[in-house]
């Protein structure tokens, strides 16, 4: 400091303040209304950045007072991002303890937190962990991320931990791990414990919460009993504040899976707007179940060993749910659909019949060569076919139109956010979602994509990366975000089409610096495999002007 500014060798210090400071459990500030009780907000947890970010943090509070949205995505800072179990005490702490210390280290990507761990496992998490399981956590929820089999000394590593001890922006030690696991889930079947996932459930005496989901999704939710739809839950400027599957399991019985971070903000948008004479109840069972993906191509015949009910493609197609029998364990929903477009089935499994289920599954699944799998793996099936994920590439602030998922939204009947979507469809969409593969990246020598980064068209700055991963189909980096177009002299977003994107451009990512070649793509694309027919399912259908919305 004396050498940069050499007059602070004389000055003298006056007066010194010396106060307390607050830190939150994930480093991050906590803004905004609180889910238990309306016009309650707090702006506090600054970690010891609270001066410098004061402006920032005061325009968007007023924002949210004045407007009741703010203007830029604060999803990271949202209060309504933690559980009760971030009230506990002990727990604050001990976090507390490590926030302090990694203020000014180095954020890894994927990094994770050594303390105030194992709150929240899965019945499955001491078998997962026996198979080598390496786990990370979201809202205190132990997720497996990929699976160490071939460590001599697995066994005898804390694996909750061990995660964080792959300090690199570059090639990470659990690439070819997470291959193995990526083809397991292409090309033959694999085991994937999805239970930290929020589960909720709506009923009605009658068919009042068919009406009520109907206007707060913006997908027909009015689907015949035993279908799954995904749906958005809009804001009133046509934002994401929930993405979630939804299976009609009666006339007046719902159940939706949402992420994970997702538990506390679902469940207070939804309360928000339930019916003021109690007609709808919505309840969170999400420690009820136990959610086992059974992906890849061989999931059928897996399937069909463990269950009396035919999962045939004519008996059980895609995006459906049946309460089916495993072995000895009954009350067993399964839905056709994995999460990443491949085939497979997620079961949801009460509690008490997890570990009989999941045995009936690996004891069978030993004849199809079954293995286990992480979200890591799951990560880059999603990212390679431009699936998007809410927190990262959903968010308050973007839309279906922009997101490409305006073949989910049914115009044909009023819903939140319908105005501001048919706003937008007629101005233009200005925003588009899309996947940019990377060229003459060295797998081992050059900084990785992590999400984050420029994208540049023909040298202008068009857009930043949302999420990134390696595709092992396409052998190359793939990165998806959003691309937009400036009106150079007022800095205004121009409506673009579809030749904005691919004509007479070219587009680079800028990774550390250094900026490489990148070719985009606004459908899915096509992962062509020598063992496994392709999905026909596509996550991303972009929106165009010329087209009509259902």
């Amino acid at each position: 400091m004396l050498h940069r500014m050499p007059s602070f060798h004389d000055a003298e210090l006056r007066h010194m303040t010396n106060g307390p400071e607050s830190f939150t459990p994930d480093g991050k500030f906590i803004l905004g209304e609180v889910p238990e009780m309306r016009n309650y907000f707090v702006a506090t947890g600054m970690n010891s950045h609270g001066i410098v970010s004061a402006g920032g943090v005061g325009k968007v509070m007023a924002e949210l007072i004045v407007e009741g949205e703010s203007s830029v995505d604060i999803w990271q800072h949202d209060v309504k991002r933690f559980l009760d179990l971030h009230n506990n005490r002990k727990y604050l702490k001990d976090r507390a303890t490590e926030i302090v210390g990694k203020v000014y280290r180095i954020a890894y990507p994927l990094s994770d937190y050594s303390t105030s761990r194992k709150l929240r496992t899965s019945p499955l998490y001491t078998r997962l962990k026996s198979a080598g399981a390496v786990y990370s956590q979201s809202c205190g929820f132990e997720r497996p991320m990929w699976f160490d089999i071939d460590s001599e000394d697995f066994m005898d590593v804390d694996r909750s931990f061990f995660y964080r001890t792959d300090n690199s922006f570059g090639k990470p030690i659990w690439f070819d791990a997470v291959r193995e696991e990526y083809f397991a889930c292409r090309e033959g079947v694999a085991l994937i414990d999805m239970s930290s996932f929020t589960k909720l459930e709506l009923k009605s005496a009658s068919t009042e919460v068919v009406d009520f989901l109907e206007h707060l999704c913006s997908n027909g939710v009015d689907i015949p009993i035993g279908h799954v739809i995904h749906t958005g839950m809009q804001n009133y400027r046509g934002g994401y504040e929930c993405d979630c599957s939804l299976v009609r399991l009666a006339e007046n019985h719902y159940f939706i899976i949402a992420p994970t971070v997702q538990q506390t903000r679902c469940m207070r948008w939804i309360r928000l707007h339930l019916p003021k004479d109690g007609s709808v109840n919505v309840s969170d069972v999400t420690s009820m179940y136990t959610g086992i993906n059974v992906i890849g191509v061989k999931s059928r015949d897996l399937m069909s060993e463990v269950t009396e009910v035919s999962v045939s493609s004519a008996d059980f197609p895609f995006f459906r749910c049946k309460e089916i029998d495993v072995g000895y364990a009954t009350g067993v929903r399964a839905l056709s659909l994995s999460h990443a477009g491949e085939l497979g089935w997620v079961l949801y499994i009460p509690n008490e019949y997890a570990l009989h289920v999941y045995d009936c599954l690996l004891n069978a699944g030993k004849s199809y060569g079954v293995r286990h799998a992480g979200y890591l793996a799951l990560r880059s099936l999603r990212v390679e076919k431009l699936f998007a994920h809410w927190g990262q590439d959903l968010t308050p602030t973007t839309t279906p139109l922009e997101a490409g998922r305006a073949f989910r939204v049914k115009f044909n009947r009023d819903f939140i956010g319908k105005e501001a979507l048919l706003a937008q469809k007629e101005n233009g969409v200005c925003k588009r979602f899309v996947q940019l593969q990377i060229h003459d990246h060295d797998l081992e020598n050059d900084v990785w994509p992590w999400g984050g980064e420029t994208i540049y068209r023909n040298g202008k700055l068009c857009g930043m990366c949302t999420s990134a991963a390696y595709g092992y189909t396409l052998n190359r980096q793939c990165v998806i975000g959003y691309v937009y177009d400036k009106d150079t002299k007022t800095g205004n977003l121009l409506p673009i089409e579809n030749d904005f994107m691919l004509k007479n451009a070219e587009f680079q990512v800028e990774i550390a610096g250094k900026l490489f070649p990148a070719k985009v793509f606004i459908y899915s694309p096509k992962l062509v495999s020598v063992k496994a027919p392709t999905s026909q399912y596509v996550a991303t259908q972009p929106w165009s002007a010329n087209q009509q919305a259902a």
